[in-house]
């Protein structure tokens, strides 16, 4: 059952929604002891830049031809991962298009094509920090931990401890607890320039790190506790 109103205000973690139709208020009589999802529509719609960047990913992924040649063909990938949106991300009737798709969802599909490349190593014929909006970026963050990418340029990474996370000269790493403490996903070259620059090329990138979680911990073999 779907009852859409409008948002009047929002205190703490009360918030007061003012129906379309208010008579059918007493559809809530019968959900009292249920839980109820808030489900916030953006209203922005898709920008040309995620457009044009979710379809070179997709050109990215056919030409890759993950699962053979056959797999190859950019209209056949794009229905798979517009389908992929609804099964896994409940979002139905995907669009990148101005009149029916919104910049929050174009994100979440950008993402998820960003994770597949990731995973199945896909050259990218654009760097995603340069197409990436600030909500897109953080994700892509995690991702890039996840499957040990560097951020900046894709190649095989380890992890960066970042400024104020970073482990002292005479602590043991291996006994250290790495709870809360923000990792970076970089290529050795890149290391070595955070090492010298890092204000600096967080600045530009608009990166923030990723606070370790268990998974991070376990890929990384880190203490967590």
């Amino acid at each position: 059952m779907e009852l859409p109103g409008k948002l009047l205000s929002r205190r703490g973690s009360v918030v007061t929604i003012e129906l379309e139709s208010p008579e059918k208020l007493y559809e809530l009589d019968k959900v009292q002891d249920s839980v109820i999802t808030l489900n916030i529509q953006d209203g922005r719609s898709v920008s040309p830049k995620q457009r044009k960047f979710a379809f070179a990913l997709i050109g990215d992924i056919a030409k890759a031809e993950i699962g053979g040649k056959w797999a190859g063909e950019p209209e056949l990938i794009k229905r798979a991962f517009y389908f992929a949106m609804d099964k896994f991300y409940g979002v139905e009737d995907f669009s990148l298009s101005n009149g029916r798709g919104n910049m929050s969802d174009a994100n979440t599909f950008i993402n998820m094509l960003l994770e597949f490349c990731l995973q199945h190593n896909v050259p990218l014929s654009k760097r995603p920090l340069d197409n990436l909006d600030d909500p897109a970026i953080a994700s892509y963050e995690y991702a890039c931990l996840m499957n040990k990418r560097c951020v900046i340029c894709g190649l095989k990474a380890d992890h960066h401890h970042i400024t104020g996370s970073k482990v002292g000269i005479g602590n043991d790493r291996t006994k250290i607890n790495h709870r809360g403490r923000r990792l970076i996903a970089l290529c050795r070259e890149h290391h070595d320039l955070f090492h010298h620059e890092e204000k600096e090329r967080m600045a530009e990138y608009h990166l923030q790190g990723v606070p370790v979680d268990e998974k991070i911990a376990q890929i990384y073999h880190l203490n967590y506790w």
